[in-house]
Order: structure tokens, then C-alpha cells, then sequence
């Protein structure tokens, strides 16, 4: 019985000795889980955002940093007993609120977009925050422009072309065709993108070739913004001459004028000639006249 006793006391001291030091790993690891989190924060080109340091304080702030990752850089933050200076990036458009531990930056770039990490110290501990800001710009709304093509099976098509510029991140147009066609009515001719190297923001464009087989209504979009709907391969859309028809109907046209002009003119010379002939006459017969009535 004694033997028994004894035995189960060690298999529970042995349980004990191993099972204790994982219970207190597990906890350290959700000590530092719940003082180290990360979260997304999500700021417009051109507008304002609070970077969040932590969201309960604890009895006063001993210091609050926040800091660029990559590259690595000072944002701004408070210390109680000094002074702190911002990197030059961010020195006139950054501010501190200690009491609701955030760090505002305004006047958002799209060099702006990346990991921040913020470290806090109240009488609770040091708090450490992971940030990723996510800095988006909207596109403008699309602009269509549509011209005639022959270069298609049937003869008749259109190239389509959809341009947007001023936003970010990068973003392909796409199409919107109602009735809905399949890749075989149209195909693509070219497509761009530009960044510019000053604002970082985009100008993207596309361009397809539409067979016209039916009428149809297009629309584009780039990013959320949508354009207006255009109508192509419609029986009463007015169809573009080339340049040498064009010319050639002018040409006519003036020829035509001028006839009618030239006519006008031998029009109304031929009565002041009449008139002339007449009143000379007139005067030839005269002085006959007036002797036959004396006889």
C-alpha cells in the first residue's frame, strides 16, 4: 500500500515538474501577444490620419515613440522629461496626443505607406504596437473616347480607348459590355500605366478593338471610379469619312456654287441688253414715223 502511495507521488511531482514550465511558457506567450498586436490603418492621398499607439492607458505616460520601420525613421512622440524631434519627412505635419496616446500626420504622401511601430510606457508596462498604414488615392473618372475602325473582319468596328489618372495603388480598367459578348467581338490593342515620379500616383489607359456584330453599350472602370456609357456599332451612329471622300464632297460643293453663280450673273445681264437694242431702235424709227403722219 506504502508503494503504492509513493509511487502515484512521483508520477504527480514528475507530471507537476513537466507541465508547469509549459504553462508558463503558454502564458508569457500571451503576455507578449496581447502587448504586441498589429492592425491596418487606412489614410487617403492629400487627407489626415491617427496613428494609434494603444487604446487603454494605464495611469500616467512615461514615453510614447513612434517610428517608420522602413526605412527607419522618428515620426513623432513625447518623453516626460525631454524633448523629442521629428525626422525632417515628418517634422510640420505630425502632432502628439499623449492622453489618447495617438500620433496625427497630415498632408499624406503615398511615400507615407508602410510598417510603423509605435512603444508605449505607462505604470502598466511597455506596450508595443505594430502598424501597417495603407495609403490609397482616387482615380478620376474614366474618359471614353471612341473612333471608327476598318480593321475587322466585317469591315466595321470601333477602337475604344478608356483613360483615368491621379490614383494609387496601380489598377487595370476593365470592361463592362451590356448585352454581355464574349473575347471574340473585341480584342485588346494596347494598355498603359505611368507613375509619376513626384506624387507616385498613376495614369493607366486601354484600348480595344470592338467588331461590330451587334450594337453595344460599354462602360469602363478603373479602380471605383466608372465612366459614362457609350454606344458603338448602332445603326444610327453617324459614320467618319476618311479624308479623301471629305475632300472630294468640298470639292463639289464649291464647284457646284460657282456655277450657280456664273448662271446668276449671265441671268441678269441678258435683259439690259434687250433694252438697249429696243431703245435704238426706237430712235432709228423715229423721224419715219412722224412723216408718214404728216402725209
Amino acid at each position: 500500500m506504502l508503494y503504492l502511495i509513493t509511487d502515484m507521488a512521483c508520477r504527480l511531482s514528475l507530471m507537476v515538474f513537466v507541465t508547469f514550465p509549459c504553462l508558463l511558457c503558454m502564458c508569457q506567450y500571451s503576455l507578449q501577444l496581447r502587448n504586441k498586436t498589429r492592425e491596418e490603418v487606412h489614410a487617403e492621398v492629400g487627407g489626415r490620419v491617427r496613428l494609434p499607439c494603444k487604446h487603454q492607458i494605464k495611469g500616467n505616460v512615461t514615453f510614447m515613440y513612434l517610428q517608420r520601420k522602413a526605412p527607419s525613421r522618428f515620426v513623432n512622440g513625447y518623453h516626460h522629461n525631454r524633448g523629442v524631434n521629428p525626422h525632417e519627412v515628418f517634422a510640420n505635419r505630425t502632432a502628439v496626443d499623449r492622453s489618447l496616446a495617438w500620433v496625427e500626420l497630415w498632408n499624406v504622401r503615398v511615400n507615407d505607406e508602410g510598417v510603423y511601430e509605435s512603444i508605449l510606457m505607462d505604470e502598466g508596462g511597455t506596450k508595443t504596437l505594430t502598424l501597417y498604414l495603407r495609403v490609397t488615392a482616387n482615380y478620376s473618372a474614366p474618359v471614353m473616347t471612341v473612333s471608327h475602325s476598318n480593321e475587322t473582319v466585317s469591315g466595321r468596328g470601333y477602337v475604344v480607348t478608356c483613360s483615368s489618372s491621379g490614383g494609387y495603388p496601380n489598377a487595370s480598367v476593365k470592361w463592362a459590355f451590356q448585352p454581355n459578348v464574349d473575347g471574340t467581338q473585341w480584342v485588346e490593342v494596347n494598355e498603359s500605366s505611368v507613375q509619376n515620379q513626384v506624387t507616385m500616383l498613376y495614369a493607366v489607359s486601354r484600348s480595344i478593338l470592338v467588331n461590330c456584330s451587334q450594337p453595344l453599350k460599354i462602360r469602363c472602370t478603373v479602380g471605383g471610379a466608372v465612366s459614362q456609357q457609350e454606344e458603338v456599332c448602332s445603326t444610327s451612329r453617324p459614320v467618319v469619312y476618311d479624308g479623301v471622300v471629305i475632300i472630294a464632297s468640298v470639292a463639289a460643293a464649291i464647284l457646284f456654287i460657282l456655277v450657280i453663280v456664273i448662271l446668276v450673273k449671265k441671268k441678269k445681264a441678258s435683259p439690259s441688253t434687250d433694252t438697249s437694242d429696243v431703245e435704238a431702235g426706237i430712235e432709228q424709227t423715229g423721224p419715219n414715223t412722224h412723216l408718214m403722219e404728216l402725209k
